[in-house]
This record gives structure tokens, sequence and C-alpha cells, in this order.
């Protein structure tokens, strides 16, 4: 897969980075939407998904929304560590959300690979944590299909996202089932 994306073009990339985010975007949204100390951080989270489901938006938009993301407290340097359900699944939420953003920034498809990394990363720790889970190999498929429909052409963003959006609510239901 790795090797795909490096060899893809730049709105295959921007496709393939904006379902991966929505695939893990209630995993931010929805562990966070309740606080309102971060209802900004949610919104801005939400504006930012919007924009990259944009092929045509220019990567300067996106170099404007780097900063901003790296003000989220989940990417601030912790002495703890991650160590509750909420703070650990938020994460990847928004490291995910982060690389998307690099890789549309920068036209960097290493960006896109790293994005893709922590889609599977977080849904294997799921997987260890809830029973006969298959989230990770969920993820897998996802991801080898975008590779397969960019082939043929992605069809419709809209099917595709609605997808990616009904994925990111079972996730979400999975790990609020560990709360």
């Amino acid at each position: 897969m790795a090797e795909w994306l490096r060899g893809g073009d730049p709105g295959r990339l921007a496709t393939f980075v904006a379902s991966c985010t929505e695939r893990m975007a209630q995993l931010f949204t929805g562990l966070r939407g309740g606080d309102p100390s971060r209802a900004e951080d949610v919104e801005l989270y939400l504006e930012v998904l919007e924009e990259l489901w944009s092929p045509d938006l220019a990567g300067n938009v996106f170099a404007a929304r780097i900063e901003a993301l790296q003000e989220f407290a989940e990417l601030q340097p912790s002495e703890e560590g991650l160590v509750a359900v909420v703070d650990i699944y938020a994460f990847y939420g928004v490291l995910c959300m982060r690389y998307a953003v690099l890789c549309r920034a920068t036209g960097d498809a290493e960006n896109a690979v790293r994005c893709a990394h922590a889609c599977l990363t977080a849904m294997g720790q799921l997987d260890r944590n809830i029973s006969q889970a298959s989230f990770f190999e969920g993820e897998h498929e996802y991801q080898r299909r975008m590779m397969l429909d960019a082939v043929a052409g992605f069809g419709s963003h809209l099917q595709l996202r609605n997808s990616d959006r009904d994925v990111s609510r079972e996730r979400l239901l999975a790990v609020n089932s560990r709360l």
C-alpha cells in the first residue's frame, strides 16, 4: 500500500487521506464534543475535515491549518503520556488529521503513508482491547479498497464519505463500550 501511495497522484492522495480522516473523525469529535473547553477544537476539526474533501483546494489552505492543529492538547508533550481510553483514541483522531493536512499542504505522499499507519495502529490497539474485534482488518480492507477503486476511478465522494461516517460511528460506539 505504501508504494501505491508514494506513486499516487495528488487527487487520489487527497481522497485517500480525507477518507482515512473521516473514518477516524468521530473518535475525536465524539469523545471531545461534550467538553465545552474543547468546542473550538471540535469546530476546527470539522472545518478542516470538510476542506479535506475538497480535492481542488490549494496546499496553502492546509499549510495555514497545521499550526492550529499542533496546538491541540492531544499533540502536546506530556510526562504522564496517554493512559485514559478517551485520550488515546482522541489522539489517534487528531494524529490522522495532522498527517492528512500535512499531505495536502506539502503534497508529500509520506504523510499519506503516516495517515494510513495512524489509522491502522489505532484499530490494532482497539482490537487488543475488545475481544473478538476486527477493526484492524476492517481498516486494512478499507485502505486496500481505496487503492483498487483508484484504478477505476473513485466514483461518488458522497457515497464514500457516507460509508466512512458509518464506520467512524461504529468505532466511536466500540470505544464508548470500553468507558
